[in-house]
């Protein structure tokens, strides 16, 4: 029997839940969006975990970099889930100079870093309110949603509404702020890989339906895929260095957009490339270059909210690195986790592996006057790398011509499975619709 349109109707009824301070009349008679991130913030979340994912790279590098670029621009609010880690990241902040006039802390518990995923979802109105939209989640597919560890995580958006006195708009689908990328107009990207994985039981139309009434989208453009190094991690290995043995990933989300493909302007999109001499290098430069010139016919097809094509820039994807985890590390705890992958590789747990990180140049944040981009050299690594580092940043530079664009090295947050834009989530600045 067919139980679609039965699943449809009850995801319609169990779509939003209203909570005050607004009241659920008010909630209801809005029709809410979400901001372009190239819109005006007022502030943006960072969240903020001391970690080695691989012993020699610190989180706390990479993030105190990241909050002392946006601290000259933009209020950054700093998560973290203890008054100890709040008491460590604030004398870093005075020890290195850091504006803190522009800092605030936000303490909850959380366990991952990746604060856009499962952290608050800004929405506004036309009549200049704001709420937060509430998404299900289920630790990137990883566990199911009532896991503890999912609902621990799952309850930080609505902690976050009533820090700031806002309501919250409850959603029972699961999706994550990575693989949804939105101009602001009315269109939005994302993939069929991670929203299907996540709602097995959902058809296309209850999800669209429920992005519609949380997010204010009416134009739907689906991407096939992601990255391999993306693909879920405990799926399948890798080809190691020269197809010598087999490496991990280092972590994934599952097909997020955000590390391929990004609205950059209300009409133009951002999207990997993989030439062809770069696919001849290897299985996963091939694979990667078939997925990102399927995803170009797509967009190539596709026309914004008011039925005009977009304009399309491509930019190149980093250079594969390799890094080597010991059974000590927490990213190959992680790996180890899942004795047993789906094509039944067994892990060799207590043998040192090798592990490529998420790396990705369209995982930046847009924010007020500045672009934070990630790049990849370091002295000792292959001169090619810092080669696509300029190209990218070359690109990045051109897009972003009223932007300053600051790179920086994020392999230490790569390791965990996400980057900049993962760790970050912009509060957009109230402002009437621009529709």
């Amino acid at each position: 029997m067919n139980n679609r349109p039965i699943i449809s109707i009850l995801s319609l009824l169990m779509l939003v839940v209203f909570a005050f301070p607004l009241s659920a009349s008010a909630l209801q008679d809005s029709k809410w969006r979400f901001p372009a991130e190239f819109e005006q913030h007022e502030t943006v979340w960072m969240g903020w975990l001391s970690k080695e994912y691989i012993k020699g790279f610190n989180t706390d590098t990479v993030l105190l970099e990241m909050a002392y670029n946006l601290a000259e621009h933009v209020k950054v609010r700093i998560c973290v889930p203890s008054e100890k880690l709040k008491n460590h990241v604030y004398s870093l902040l005075n020890k290195n100079s850091v504006n803190t006039s522009n800092i605030s802390f936000f303490i909850t518990p959380f366990t991952m870093l990746y604060w856009r995923d499962f952290g608050p979802i800004f929405t506004v109105d036309d009549r200049g309110a704001k709420s937060v939209a509430d998404f299900n989640f289920n630790c990137w597919g990883y566990t199911p949603e009532s896991h503890p560890h999912a609902r621990m995580m799952e309850r930080v958006d609505r902690d976050a509404a009533k820090f700031l006195g806002l309501s919250s708009r409850m959603s029972r689908l699961i999706s994550e702020g990575g693989n949804r990328e939105l101009n602001g107009k009315g269109s939005i990207i994302l993939t069929e890989a991670c929203e299907f994985q996540r709602n097995p039981n959902l058809s296309r139309t209850d999800i669209e339906a429920a992005l519609s009434e949380m997010l204010g989208v009416t134009n739907f453009i689906w991407l096939k895929s992601g990255t391999v190094d993306d693909d879920p991690y405990n799926t399948s290995t890798l080809p190691a260095p020269d197809g010598k043995g087999v490496a991990y990933r280092s972590g994934s989300a599952n097909n997020h957009t955000d590390e391929f493909c990004r609205f950059v302007g209300p009409d133009t999109i951002l999207l990997a490339e993989v030439s062809e001499e770069e696919a001849s290098h290897g299985p996963i430069e091939k694979e990667n270059r078939r997925r990102m010139e399927e995803n170009v016919a797509i967009l190539k097809q596709a026309r914004d909210q008011d039925g005009k094509p977009f304009k399309i820039v491509r930019i190149p994807m980093p250079e594969l690195q390799y890094f080597t985890a010991s059974p000590t590390d927490a990213a190959y705890l992680n790996l180890a986790s899942f004795p047993k992958f789906a094509d039944g590789t067994v892990f060799p747990f207590g043998s040192p592996i090798k592990l490529i990180p998420a790396q990705s140049y369209c995982n930046f944040l847009i924010t007020n006057d500045i672009v934070l981009a990630q790049k990849y050299w370091f002295k000792g690594a292959p001169e090619s790398v810092k080669k696509k580092d300029e190209q990218a940043l070359k690109v990045l530079q051109r897009i972003f011509p009223n932007r300053k664009v600051i790179a920086i090295n994020t392999l230490s947050i790569n390791l965990g499975g996400g980057g900049i834009h993962c760790t970050t989530q912009q509060e957009p600045a109230v402002q009437k619709s621009t529709k």
